[in-house]
């Protein structure tokens, strides 16, 4: 598969650069054959003119004495209102013409001057000064034609590419918001396909991944029921493998049920229905469906306060995880407290545990994350509770917090919404 997508990547990479490439040497050809005929046109409507006015003076000064002809240069030059000189050849050697082609020289000043070849007057006639022809519309056009070919090519190329990505980022968030639905990119893509088709076969497997996990209690539970029939069938001896087997069959199943849960917090059918839930009844509810124990539970709560505001299923859920993390690792005395501050509900649940090392109490919010220290290798976990309970307290647009208790030394998570 990853050779597979390299090929796809270098494929694309090579068309890009291909298209690029040459439509930008397409586009540089074609502007140069419009500067050449322009050029040779300019070229055309000047030499014409030159030549014949070259000539004219150089006959005209030829059938002149030679004593007389530079006062005859200058009454021809006042005549056109420019300078004609007559020089030597040998003053002008590195730019005296050759053939019957006149040469341009501008000198110091910007002025530009012609240089004719005379073999009549056995020199060179030079003629100016002119000013230099300016550019035209279209000369100065040219360019920005150029840069503006280059845009409209690059234009074109990323066209498909932003288009491929828009469709992506779209089926991506609503794959984010619905999982039941697989994303189906890969037919409406262009240069991204490959991309696409991984990204759907992707969410294909994700999507049947979650959904399968509805199913996998099945066979749990008919691998409990073998167990305990065969408890009482077999000798003494095995019993402790078979307690073993169904020890390991019912962690299994409670990862099943906190994946579960925390899958079913971001399904987007969840409805929060809130409200305002008695305190008392609700607490005892909790603890009675906690598993057994024998640390001592303390509950804490002002006489005035009577009721939350929450959603009583999901907080129901969040605070059996607090306390289960609590039990886990407690070792005599766990305590939850109930209050209201600040216009903010709070559950806290305190145990006289190790404690969390400060620099890994933001990660035990995380899903599946796990202390390296004897707090889990001991206690086991998954890694999942304390996710469920981040995920309801996000729910209720709350945070929960870990930190070090000062009454029993050991863990003190927080879970704290807004009263209303």
């Amino acid at each position: 598969m990853k050779e597979w997508l390299a090929a796809g990547e270098r494929g694309l990479f090579i068309r890009s650069y291909v298209v690029l490439a040459g439509g930008l040497l397409v586009v540089a050809m074609l502007l140069d054959l419009g500067f050449g005929a322009l050029q040779a046109r300019q070229e055309r409507a000047a030499d014409p003119w030159l030549v014949s006015t070259l000539r004219l003076m150089e006959s005209d000064l030829a059938a002149t004495p030679a004593a007389s002809r530079q006062e005859r240069a200058a009454e021809l030059g006042r005549q056109l209102g420019l300078e004609l000189d007559l020089m030597e050849t040998g003053d002008i050697s590195s730019e005296t013409p050759l053939g019957n082609a006149p040469r341009e020289l501008v000198d110091d000043d910007g002025k530009l001057y012609y240089l004719w070849n005379a073999p009549k007057l056995g020199g060179t006639i030079r003629l100016g000064p002119f000013e230099p022809a300016s550019e035209g519309w279209l000369s100065r056009l040219l360019p920005v034609l150029f840069y503006a070919s280059i845009l409209l090519i690059v234009g074109l190329w990323l066209r498909p590419l932003l288009n491929d990505l828009r469709i992506l980022t779209v089926a991506s968030q609503k794959f984010a918001s619905d999982y039941r639905e697989p994303l189906d990119t890969a037919d409406r893509t262009t240069q991204l396909r490959s991309l696409a088709r991984n990204l759907d076969d992707m969410s294909a497997r994700v999507s049947q991944l979650i959904q399968s996990q509805h199913e996998m209690r099945t066979p749990l539970a008919r691998v409990r029921f073998a167990v305990a029939v065969l408890e009482g069938e077999v000798e003494e001896r095995h019993h402790l493998q078979l307690r073993a087997v169904s020890e390991d069959v019912r962690q299994i199943d409670e990862l099943i049920s906190d994946m579960l849960d925390y899958a079913r917090l971001d399904h987007p059918g969840l409805r929060m229905d809130c409200q305002d839930v008695s305190i008392e009844p609700w607490l005892q509810q909790v603890l009675a469906t906690c598993p057994p124990h024998e640390r001592e539970v303390a509950t804490l709560r002002r006489e005035d306060l009577h009721s939350l505001w929450m959603e009583p299923r999901l907080m129901e859920l969040a605070l059996s995880n607090l306390l289960a993390n609590a039990l886990r690792y407690a070792r005599r005395k766990v305590s939850i407290e109930v209050a209201r501050e600040n216009g903010m509900n709070r559950l806290v649940v305190e145990d006289d545990g190790e404690g969390i090392p400060e620099a890994q109490r933001a990660n035990v919010f995380v899903a599946f994350a796990r202390l390296d220290t004897s707090r889990n290798r001991e206690t086991g976990g998954f890694g999942l509770g304390l996710a469920i309970v981040a995920r309801i307290a996000a729910l209720h647009r709350g945070r929960v917090v870990a930190g070090s208790s000062a009454s029993l030394g050991g863990a003190r998570l927080t879970l704290e919404w807004p009263a209303a």
